[in-house]
């Protein structure tokens, strides 16, 4: 670590920060085709497209290239309301919302898109949908109608500032986390009120509690902070004070490895699912971060990835990955009882 990133494949989001410090050299070329654990569409089943995978049963598209209703331009964010109800984010700058059956309902346009597009989003603790615009260090609140509740975030690189927000996660009493980068290299922990921050992490580095293009964060069921530690090609691991607890990944396409990791998501189960941007792929991991499988791979079939952007879980542990350069949502249907199906060991 500690070099300059040039990858043309990722370019596209390095560039523009020109924060990340690996080289595509060091990742090594191949996508892990050969990785014995890699799995994507296999045949049509009932409603989608069969998947070899033993959290998964199979794998929806939802959308394709273009400008209309139910259409996508690089989607970036995905999130999902309390009615399993699902917001998508591109770069257009327009929010969409579809039904839980990948129905097209609405849409809003954001309203300041010239310094650069919103990229990120979540739930609040009430159910309000989450947009994050890094350009203007501001996080909006809409109701899931589309409707513009509030907004906060002062621009600045001090405590209780933002700059290049790019993530948010909500613990159940309204407490948000926010990642930052380029200008600030941190992770702040905000009360309800916004104006008190209870936790700074912040450090440019590749050691722990440091980060390079912190990108997503996801929150698990007894309040641990999972952070996409993006240009160190890792999952750092906090607890609800900020306390560093353990990091797993490194860079590379080999099982455990990872390549520009820009989402993770946690669910009920404890499971880890790792949105790798470089690796075009996800990888799934145990609660003691052993992989279980890998999904995915480069290609535009579906079940395969190019350049995923971020995930969402409904409540039923079906995962929604942002498929940006294939320009669609892909949804990945849990298997039944999602709690107890034996999954298979990594190799």
């Amino acid at each position: 670590m500690g070099q300059t990133c040039k990858s043309s494949a990722v370019g596209e989001d390095c560039r523009q920060v020109n924060r990340c410090r690996t080289t595509r050299s060091q990742l090594g070329q191949a996508i892990a085709l050969g990785c014995g654990v890699l799995l994507t569409g296999c045949g049509a089943g009932p409603g989608g497209d069969r998947i070899g995978s033993a959290v998964f049963s199979e794998v929806r598209v939802i959308g394709a290239r273009g400008n209309g209703p139910g259409l996508f331009v690089k989607p970036r964010s995905v999130v999902v309301d309390r009615a399993d109800n699902v917001y998508v984010c591109d770069m257009t700058g327009r929010i969409q919302k579809f039904d839980p059956e990948g129905n097209y309902l609405l849409q809003w346009q954001m309203p300041e898109i010239e310094r650069g597009r919103p990229k990120g989003m979540a739930l609040d603790h009430e159910g309000n949908i989450v947009v994050i615009e890094p350009h203007y260090s501001r996080i909006n609140h809409f109701t899931p109608k589309g409707e513009l509740l509030s907004q906060w975030g002062q621009h600045g690189r001090e405590r209780g500032e933002l700059s290049f927000p790019r993530a948010v996660a909500f613990a159940p009493d309204g407490s948000a986390f926010v990642s930052e980068f380029q200008i600030v290299e941190r992770l702040q922990k905000f009360g309800l009120a916004r104006e008190s921050v209870r936790v700074e992490i912040r450090g440019a580095g590749d050691g722990p509690s440091e980060f390079n293009r912190a990108e997503g964060l996801s929150l698990d069921a007894t309040g641990k902070l999972y952070v996409a530690d993006s240009c160190n090609h890792r999952v750092q691991v906090f607890d609800g004070d900020g306390t560093f607890l353990r990091e797993h990944g490194g860079p590379g396409a080999a099982s455990g490895e990872f390549s520009y990791p820009y989402d993770v998501r946690v669910d009920e189960q404890g499971r880890q699912y790792v949105c790798e941007f470089g690796n075009s792929r996800v990888t799934v991991l145990d609660t003691d971060d052993q992989v279980l499988e890998i999904i995915g791979g480069a290609g535009s079939r579906p079940g395969q990835f190019n350049n995923p952007w971020s995930l969402a879980l409904d409540s039923r542990g079906n995962l929604y990955v942002a498929d940006s350069q294939n320009h669609r949502v892909q949804k990945l249907i849990r298997r039944e009882p999602a709690a107890k199906f034996q999954l298979s060991s990594s190799p």
